[in-house]
């Protein structure tokens, strides 16, 4: 539901920032971890850190999309182009589509793998039956969804620094509506 607000509610501020700080933290830690060699004392607690970050990641993302869902939404600027506005509504749909996919991919990673998956020490029930196969193909988009994701922010960056420094109309400055 758009209105003419400017601003982003609070609790969306807020969401937006924090998951925005976990996942690039998550992409890090991920590439760290995985060059670990696995003999690595401290390797696997990593993972279960990761695993439980992953989780948490997942709960709020749901959480966002609900009160995104609820919460009036500033419109966009009428004179961007149309391109604009579609590229814009386009990574945005892309950016909620892989924020759920990255951590279900984690999650059945591990679960088709028939490791347990634990929330800061809470199992997660388990979903699927051990199926290997299954389990190399989650680890296969698990590798590679956080790089479209990665890109995916380096574009939504991109866009809001264009409107912020390179628009003739100041009006079309849209980080202003999540700061």
């Amino acid at each position: 539901m758009a209105t003419d607000r400017t601003k982003y509610t609070l609790l969306m501020r807020i969401l937006h920032w924090l998951i925005a700080v976990l996942i690039l933290g998550m992409i890090g830690v991920g590439w760290y971890m995985a060059g670990l060699p696995d003999e690595h004392p401290t390797k696997y607690d990593i993972y279960a850190i990761h695993k439980s970050i992953g989780i948490t990641l997942l709960g709020l993302v749901i959480i966002r999309l609900l009160v995104r869902f609820f919460s009036p939404i500033p419109k966009l600027p009428h004179d961007l182009a149309w391109w604009e506005k579609l590229l814009t509504k386009t990574v945005h749909f892309l950016l909620y589509a892989l924020m759920l996919l990255v951590p279900i991919s984690g999650y059945l990673m591990s679960d088709f793998a028939g490791f347990p998956v634990e929330w800061f020490g809470i199992e997660v029930p388990g979903l699927v039956d051990d199926d290997m196969d299954r389990s190399q193909g989650a680890l296969a988009a698990h590798g590679i969804l956080p790089y479209i994701l990665l890109g995916l922010i380096g574009l939504h960056l991109l866009g809001s620094l264009k409107h912020r420094f390179f628009d003739k109309n100041k009006d079309n400055d849209v980080l202003k509506r999540m700061l």
